[in-house]
């Protein structure tokens, strides 16, 4: 009987591990980027009543050499509450040109990407070569109900990546 019980545990236990890592991208043309990780950050989100810090979404970037294009995602992280339940999230890249050409919103210099999301925001896509990126980022871990978000996390990185 204990033998039984064990064996059903594990098998249960087996097909809930392989869900959480079948339903999470494993590369980067899973969130419709090209190239190679370059860095995962956590996206550190502050609990309003008892102020802990928690982890729910990693701002991940990826670089491909060989076009030059960077590609970044904030992306939640599977097994969690709220992964496959609309959240606000946001995600924006800029690269070194943007700040000397704001008032043009030229192709390649900035991209961004919000809204509700079960799984990412993203991708943002923005030129690199020779260049360095900055990303911001938020992430609401509230269920979204229609009303304003308070975003709860952030973080922006400037200057993060320079190819």
């Amino acid at each position: 009987m204990f033998r039984k019980s064990l064996s059903v545990v594990v098998a249960t236990a087996s097909v809930m591990a392989l869900q959480a890592l079948a339903s999470a991208p494993a590369n980067a043309s899973a969130y419709g980027c090209t190239g190679s990780l370059v860095r995962s950050w956590p996206l550190p989100l502050k609990d309003a009543i008892t102020k802990k810090t928690y982890y729910r979404s990693d701002i991940k970037l990826y670089y491909n050499a060989r076009t030059g294009w960077n590609c970044a995602v904030l992306a939640k992280r599977p097994g969690l509450p709220r992964y496959g339940v609309r959240t606000p999230m946001d995600v924006y890249m800029e690269n070194d040109l943007m700040a000397d050409d704001y008032v043009k919103n030229v192709k390649g210099k900035r991209d961004s990407d919000g809204g509700s999301f079960k799984y990412y925001a993203g991708p943002v896509k923005v030129y690199g070569k020779n260049l360095c990126v900055t990303i911001k980022a938020q992430h609401d871990d509230a269920e979204d109900n229609g009303g304003k978000p308070t975003y709860n996390g952030r973080l922006w990185l400037l200057r993060v990546a320079c190819h």
